[in-house]
């Protein structure tokens, strides 16, 4: 009996266990080779939308988004956050296989899920068959002045983040504010569109004000504050499976330092690297159909074993 015919589902929620809730979405049809996606810290996977459709010819797209944020969100700030996604990822590998069926499974995650899939890869491994990751912000802890530079860099995002605005009259508000940050440059209007709504819901809460972001920023704020984590460089070591670390370029990007801390990643575990030119952090939505091009040229190596 083909999938069609069991009615795989096209969406699903999850049950972490500790009680949180994920959604699952799968984008076009089953295929044999599945990739997973999601997204990076304060943002939602409806962003990278482009990037997803771009491998849709060739593996089934299966979306979600990170605990709190777009449609699993929201939900409790935790003062600790780290080790609740390292919880989570395997969790949702587990959940996808056991929704949407067994079969080969990469994965193309940016920033907060690329650094928590691979730090759970070295404590608790899944038979991810490739790993795409877009510019994973692992503490750099092998190199001292560097690492405090990335910490320093943090601890920056977080109190610029703790301060930040939550409620909007309008998406449209949001949108604008997206405009006038570098970090969001090079990126198309629809894009921006699609992302302030992704992050947004209406609420009753300030009629003035009606939408309100999904991520508190406190919770974002302790998501940034990354200094705890020490054990994780270690248990890289132990991470197996096919990795590639996809990096921006230097002109204009708007995290600089996440170019030296990722080269130094891919470096010290052997992990391969692969750069997206002229793209910032935000690559992804910048130039999905390139990252795209990475990602799939990569798994197909991997699934034919010349990786």
């Amino acid at each position: 009996m083909s999938e069609t015919q069991v009615k795989v589902p096209a969406e699903a929620v999850l049950t972490m266990s500790d009680g949180a809730s994920i959604a699952v979405r799968r984008w076009g049809a089953p295929k044999a080779q599945r990739m997973v996606i999601s997204h990076g810290n304060g943002l939602a996977v409806d962003a990278f939308h482009a990037f997803g459709s771009a491998l849709q010819n060739n593996f089934e797209i299966i979306a979600f988004d990170m605990r709190n944020h777009g449609t699993s969100g929201p939900g409790k700030v935790l003062s600790e956050p780290w080790p609740r996604f390292l919880n989570d990822i395997p969790e949702i590998f587990d959940g996808i296989q056991t929704v949407f069926g067994a079969k080969p499974t990469h994965g193309a995650f940016h920033s907060l899920s690329s650094a928590s899939t691979l730090m759970a890869q070295g404590r608790d491994p899944r038979p991810w068959q490739s790993l795409s990751l877009f510019e994973p912000p692992v503490p750099p802890v092998e190199h001292a002045g560097l690492l405090e530079r990335f910490n320093q860099m943090n601890l920056d995002l977080v109190h610029r983040t703790r301060v930040r605005r939550r409620r909007f009259e309008t998406p449209e508000r949001l949108i604008a504010s997206f405009r006038k940050s570098p970090s969001f440059g090079g990126i198309k209007d629809a894009v921006l569109d699609r992302l302030a709504r992704a992050v947004t819901y209406r609420t009753d809460a300030d009629p003035l004000h009606p939408w309100e972001l999904v991520c508190d920023p406190q919770m974002e704020a302790n998501t940034y504050d990354t200094r705890e984590f020490r054990g994780c460089w270690d248990e890289l070591a132990n991470v197996t499976c096919p990795v590639q670390i996809v990096i921006g370029t230097a002109l204009g990007h708007d995290l600089p330092l996440l170019l030296q801390s990722t080269t130094l990643l891919a470096r010290s575990f052997g992990f391969d690297a692969a750069t997206v030119e002229g793209g910032s952090h935000l690559m992804q939505l910048q130039r999905p159909e390139r990252c795209a091009e990475l990602v799939a040229t990569y798994a197909k190596k991997a699934a034919s074993g010349c990786l």
